[in-house]
């Protein structure tokens, strides 16, 4: 568990370096809210696309080279995009780095739940906080980094993941996955149609909050920022929805048992949905730092108890379940990013913004989908 997530925190820690990027890349190469949708989406459409292939790979051969090397591929390849000459090759940088994001998330989602304990939620939860912990520290580090040495120090700041990766390769050499049984949905007469219609529901679910999570995490430093770069202040409150997320994150993960994902989800999204609206139409200030927390929170918190129900779900395909979800969520921020940029190129963030506010109301509308809490029993495997 610590392993994973360690290794979460050093791939997301890397994966962050492109919206850190892009304020001062948008400047040096011309790039307008457009092209830095479509790099986004590059990046983003990648990891979706292949992210459930790896995620069937690792079922088969194992997980742990794919867990342990993708950080350090990942770090190497975002330090390269910071030189970028052209526009065009810093999209080629980014596809070939999330290639590296595509390969690692499905096998530690898998890991952290075929740990040993008895919670799977709480233990999902742990390792999404890595990642989390990581997207909410990133800004400020990067930030920082960035305002005083450029983008010649990227590679010095993400040289500590590449000692991250030899440290998991060192201590997964053991782990081996545990056997699990097949999973039955006790579906009541209300339910909308057993484990299909739940299945749909948490993919939907997935989507709409993919594209507002990717979309916020490329434009918050833009939105803050429009007319000269501020790394700093891009920082501060693209951390501030970042911590937020973090927190929510985990603790939908530790409450998933007690309260059911129908609740969590149905709950956060009455309260993220204003947030969200608020955050993107009201004029830019201080207030935008705990806004962003409050937004960042809320729609955490439906993130893991999603991620943990889907591998209840389908427990044979551990890896498989979590690349599917994961690869969806990354599929729907890689269009949501483009979306959400030529939106404001045509309109203004803060319109976009809203848009992604309101999609949220799906979230609303698949919930009698959902199994209650209690109804996903297992079965025992067929042979």
């Amino acid at each position: 568990m610590i392993t994973v997530a360690v290794g979460h925190f050093a791939s997301d820690f890397s994966a962050l370096g492109p919206s850190m990027l892009y304020p001062i890349l948008a400047v040096r190469l011309d790039m307008s809210y457009g092209m830095i949708g479509l790099a986004a989406l590059a990046w983003a459409l990648t990891t979706s696309v292949i992210q459930p292939l790896f995620g069937f790979i690792g079922d088969r051969v194992g997980r742990r080279w794919l867990a342990s090397l993708s950080p350090a591929w990942i770090a190497v390849w975002v330090a390269v995009a910071a030189f970028a000459p052209s526009y065009p090759l810093l999209v080629v940088y980014l596809v070939v780095a999330a290639v590296g994001v595509a390969a690692f998330h499905p096998q530690g989602a898998a890991i952290a739940n075929e740990a040993q304990g008895r919670n799977t939620g709480t233990n999902v939860a742990l390792f999404f906080l890595g990642g989390h912990a990581a997207f909410a520290v990133a800004p400020l580090i990067l930030g920082g980094v960035l305002e005083v040495g450029g983008t010649d120090w990227m590679p010095v700041v993400l040289a500590p993941v590449l000692v991250v990766s030899a440290f998991m390769a060192w201590s997964l050499r053991n782990f081996q996955a545990p056997q699990r049984p097949s999973a039955s949905v006790a579906v009541g007469r209300r339910a909308f149609g057993g484990v299909s219609a739940a299945l749909v529901g948490l993919l939907l679910v997935a989507v709409v909050r993919g594209w507002a999570y990717a979309a916020l995490v490329t434009f918050v430093p833009v939105f803050v920022s429009p007319d000269r770069p501020d790394p700093v202040l891009a920082g501060v409150v693209l951390s501030s929805y970042l911590i937020g997320h973090a927190v929510g994150a985990f603790a939908g993960g530790v409450t998933t048992d007690r309260f059911g994902v129908r609740r969590i989800l149905g709950v956060s999204s009455l309260v993220m949905i204003p947030a969200m609206l608020a955050f993107g139409l009201l004029p830019f200030g201080p207030w935008h730092i705990p806004l962003g927390a409050v937004m960042g929170a809320f729609l955490g918190a439906g993130f893991t108890p999603t991620v943990v129900m889907v591998q209840r779900l389908l427990p044979g395909h551990m890896g498989a379940a979590s690349g599917v979800v994961l690869g969806l969520s990354f599929g729907a921020g890689a269009v949501g990013n483009y979306v959400t940029g030529i939106i404001g190129d045509a309109a203004g963030l803060n319109v976009a913004f809203a848009g992604m506010a309101l999609a949220q109301v799906v979230v609303l509308a698949v919930l009698p989908w959902m199994p209650r809490r209690g109804q996903v029993e297992t079965s025992p495997a067929s042979a």
